[in-house]
């Protein structure tokens, strides 16, 4: 047992078929300066491979753990989960591939309490604060001026934090100070338990459910407040996982974000417009990237999911998808 301070957080990780990686994210979590009080790992893997090593780890650093296997496969599914078999406050979501600082829980927490005490009940209230990455993306101006005519969002320091006409958002890779943002991106999520009072994870997005976390944090951001602390570091390691060919990646993703733009966006034409500009962009940038790896799946699944979507397709499930 240590007597590192603990507070009354809990911890959620999805994970599937990833037991060394998820091993590493919870010896990094259980080195943290302040512990969560519980942690719950949800688990659909064919095999629970390094839960003994968890399960040891997790009695010594003495933080509760509810190992959840063998639990139903999607990553929405799965978040929800953890959510509903917690009490802790906050809840972090954190995905199985991330080494967070040593500090990074406790600064995030510092967040949450400085603001709520400086709040003096304008505006909205504080619903969630997420890290930085430890490797902030730093494209060139180039890139930035594409991505920014186009509206398909990105990575880079000071961007606006905020969700595109065309739901793409523009991440702040790293900044001087704490920013408001419109979004979280899922590898590192934390937020009050009211949150989940009133909003869940989308369970028709299927399999590692593309944009399922800026679907569930803008929709959060439209009643709480949203902020990124640079102080807080987490980085994301990136694991390969068992995803897709490169096609049907696309016809998945293009189908998620017309489902995504029908259900968060105004459907008038700028915004209608704003999302076909997007794909435009994204479709130049698609062919450079074919012709580099030789993957012609990366051109053709973006023209098969578009004209799906024109039809009216809808959501495509990823384990039946053809």
């Amino acid at each position: 047992m240590t007597d590192t301070q603990t507070a009354p957080s809990a911890f959620v990780i999805a994970t599937r078929n990833r037991s060394d990686d998820l091993l590493d994210t919870v010896a990094s979590l259980m080195g943290q300066t302040v512990l969560p009080r519980e942690l719950c790992i949800v688990d659909s893997s064919d095999e629970a491979g390094t839960r003994p090593e968890i399960e040891k780890l997790c009695a010594e650093a003495g933080v509760a753990l509810d190992y959840h296997h063998p639990a139903p496969r999607g990553l929405t599914i799965q978040r929800n989960i953890g959510i509903s078999r917690t009490t802790g406050d906050p809840v972090f979501l954190i995905d199985d591939d991330v080494a967070l600082a040593k500090d990074c829980h406790e600064r995030i927490l510092a967040t949450y309490e400085r603001w709520e005490t400086s709040w003096n009940g304008k505006g909205k209230p504080l619903g969630g604060v997420r890290a930085t990455p430890v490797r902030p993306a730093r494209p060139n101006r180039l890139t930035i001026l594409y991505r920014k005519l186009f509206g398909i969002g990105g990575w880079w320091p000071e961007s606006s934090g905020k969700v595109r006409a065309g739901f793409y958002a523009e991440g702040i890779s790293d900044s001087a100070g704490i920013r408001k943002v419109e979004y979280f991106n899922g590898w590192f999520m934390s937020y009050k338990r009211e949150v989940f009072d009133h909003e869940l994870f989308d369970e028709k997005l299927a399999g590692y459910g593309y944009k399922e976390d800026i679907d569930f944090s803008y929709r959060v951001s439209r009643h709480y407040t949203l902020l990124q602390d640079p102080a807080a570091r987490c980085d994301h390691l990136k694991a390969p996982a068992a995803r897709l060919n490169s096609h049907n990646l696309q016809r998945m993703n293009i189908a998620n974000q017309f489902y995504l733009h029908r259900k968060l966006m105004p459907q008038d034409l700028r915004h209608r417009m704003a999302l076909w500009w997007a794909l435009t962009g994204l479709f130049i940038l698609n062919i450079g990237k074919a012709a580099q790896t030789r993957d012609p799946g990366l051109v053709t699944g973006m023209i098969a999911g578009a004209l799906e979507q024109a039809r009216g397709r809808g959501l495509i499930d990823p384990a039946t998808s053809t």
